[in-house]
């Protein structure tokens, strides 16, 4: 038996009185359990909707619904929060993405705008809007991009920097050295991500056969929610994949094995206690290298204003494109299609071609 609701409403005339009833009972009637629109909803009220159906749905990542309720919350609260969303229209939503780019930036002008089309699909979907306006709005423009790569000899040159760092200087205890330079050797001989790398086990290397491997089929997260956690998975599924690795990342491999514990889940790179290291700490670990080394770089024609982890990934893949093409570059990058990396390509096989790995000993074959 259905719960029997008692309505009243009122308005100016008996027509508006009518359709402010109609609208209560349509609420009634599409209740779900969670919160509910009218058509007077300002963008605030549709934006905590979203996310709250976004949430129960359990089909995003958790990083992911703090990134969209940090653009909420940050940018789009302040900004337009208190606009009705059946006033949003393209010509607003132009002014409202030129303020944010303007005050704020072009990331979060970006973030922005793919979050209100998101929350205008919920408008759609309770009927506030017939279109999503944010699909007719101006493109912004992409983020420039990031073009410095590190040649053969600048690595040296940064192992070389690595291996004195703060080295008998006063500073305290020094920085974990091994783990900044294996890492690097492996992101650099491997051409994946810095989570990626961290995610790695003593079950997901072999140095052992010929060519050595490793298997990339995780990634480290951090969230508010989980804290530091292993993703069973790549940044995309589809991006597991072994790689054939080099004769100076089977050295680095090797390397962080004695660092590492003895059971087979054991962590290459993991914190005093067992736990994964997180991608932020050893961002900030490279970060602080590059800060006090920044005369010796640049000396060396290093970009270090573009001195990430992103650095060493770029500089593979741009040097395995140059010898053997773009689908093989594709592939070793993890991308799911080549208009990432440049045209149109599916990863689907799990294995990479060893030929990968030759062709990097071939560009290292003079300086090991």
């Amino acid at each position: 038996m259905g719960k029997l609701h008692q309505l009243k409403a009122s308005g100016p005339t008996e027509a508006l009185a009518e359709t402010a009833l109609r609208e209560k009972a349509d609420a009634i009637l599409n209740d779900t359990g969670g919160p509910t629109l009218t058509k007077d909803a300002m963008i605030t009220e549709v934006a905590a909707v979203f996310l709250y159906d976004k949430g129960r749905s359990g089909t995003v990542e958790d990083s992911t619904m703090e990134s969209y309720e940090a653009s909420v919350r940050n940018v789009i609260t302040p900004t337009c929060g208190d606009l009705l969303l059946r006033d949003f229209t393209v010509r607003r939503c132009n002014r409202i993405l030129a303020d944010i780019r303007e005050q704020r930036s072009l990331a979060a002008a970006r973030k922005a705008r793919s979050v209100l089309s998101l929350i205008c699909q919920t408008g759609i979907e309770y009927d506030i809007l017939a279109f999503n306006p944010v699909r007719d709005a101006r493109r912004l423009p992409l983020p420039e991009k990031k073009t410095a790569v590190l040649t053969p000899e600048q690595l040296l040159l940064v192992q070389r920097l690595i291996r004195t760092w703060r080295k008998d200087s006063g500073y305290g205890p020094r920085p974990n050295v091994e783990t900044l330079e294996n890492a690097m050797w492996i992101m650099v001989g491997t051409s994946v991500r810095v989570g990626e790398v961290l995610a790695l086990r003593r079950c997901d290397v072999d140095v052992a056969s010929s060519p050595p491997s490793a298997l990339v089929n995780a990634t480290i997260k951090q969230t508010k929610k989980q804290g530091i956690y292993r993703k069973p998975s790549p940044k995309r599924t589809r991006q597991k994949r072994r790689i054939a690795l080099p004769s100076f990342t089977a050295a680095a491999v090797r390397s962080q094995l004695a660092r590492t514990g003895k059971g087979a889940e054991a962590y290459l790179f993991a914190t005093k206690s067992g736990k994964p290291l997180s991608g932020s700490n050893y961002e900030r670990l490279l970060r602080t290298f590059v800060d006090d080394n920044k005369a010796a770089l640049q000396s060396a024609g290093i970009e270090t204003e573009q001195f990430s982890t992103h650095i060493f990934r770029r500089s593979t893949a741009t040097l395995v494109e140059a010898v053997a093409g773009i689908t093989l570059a594709s592939r070793l990058l993890g991308h799911a299609n080549e208009q990432i990396t440049r045209a149109s390509y599916v990863v689907s096989a799990e294995l990479v071609d060893p030929v990968t790995a030759e062709i990097i000993d071939e560009a290292f074959a003079e300086l090991f």
